[in-house]
């Protein structure tokens, strides 16, 4: 009798299983209202109209910026729980796009390098994100990727203002062992650019390793209020 009331709740369980999994939204539908958006070639930002970019009294420490759009619905949303809901098939869709709006866009000797993330925070999280979006980017790109870079742990650059953003360690990161990029233009991959903090510091370890040029792709880029507070 107890087998028997064992398989019954393991029938229940998987009963339970096909109909959560029909009822959720596959990551095609939650993007089904996304519009792929160009914003500004060298930082990312949306331009707005009879407005100058405002990167133009900015130092900029790579030479281009890929994006799929604004920071804004129903992109960030799907970021935010490809991340913190480890929907991996999320995060592939979203790499597959990047991959599919960097193809045929950068020069020869093109290598893909996604921005680390630090291994207890990789622990906890239960996934590697950027790595993944990086992974699938690579495939629809048909551009490889090496993880040339390492990153120790600090706190989440997304609990931050944007003026405690930019106080990021440029020691933070460093170079992998036998990394092999000298000579070699990189494409760096990250998630979500709002102060670039972070793709700064990765970008000046990747030149120290002899890189060619670098330049950055991002699923969104965010903008920031003149009061320097994260929005």
């Amino acid at each position: 009798m107890k087998s028997a009331s064992n398989r019954w709740l393991i029938l229940l369980d998987h009963l339970i299983e096909d109909w959560v999994g029909m009822i959720l939204p596959r990551p095609v539908v939650a993007m089904k209202d996304f519009i792929q958006s160009d914003g500004c070639m060298w930082c990312g930002e949306t331009i707005k109209e009879h407005e100058r970019c405002p990167c133009a009294t900015r130092r900029l420490y790579w030479n281009r910026v890929f994006r799929l759009g604004a920071y804004a619905q129903p992109l960030s949303s799907s970021i935010l729980q490809g991340k913190y809901s480890a929907w991996t098939e999320m995060l592939a869709l979203l790499g597959t796009l990047l991959g599919n709006r960097i193809r045929g866009c950068v020069p020869p000797n093109t290598v893909i390098v996604p921005v680390p993330m630090p291994l207890l925070r990789r622990f906890f999280r239960r996934v590697n994100h950027t790595h993944i979006i990086a992974l699938h980017a690579s495939k629809a790109s048909g551009i490889p990727m090496q993880r040339a870079l390492l990153r120790k742990n600090t706190d989440p650059q997304a609990s931050k203002t944007a003026s405690g953003r930019r106080s990021l360690p440029r020691h933070s990161m460093w170079l992998r062992p036998f990394a092999r990029i000298r000579g070699k233009n990189i494409l760096l991959i990250d998630d979500v650019l709002t102060t670039g903090k972070t793709l700064e510091v990765a970008s000046n370890k990747l030149k120290e390793g002899g890189v060619l040029s670098i330049q950055v792709a991002v699923l969104a880029v965010t903008e920031l209020p003149r009061n320097g507070k994260k929005m």
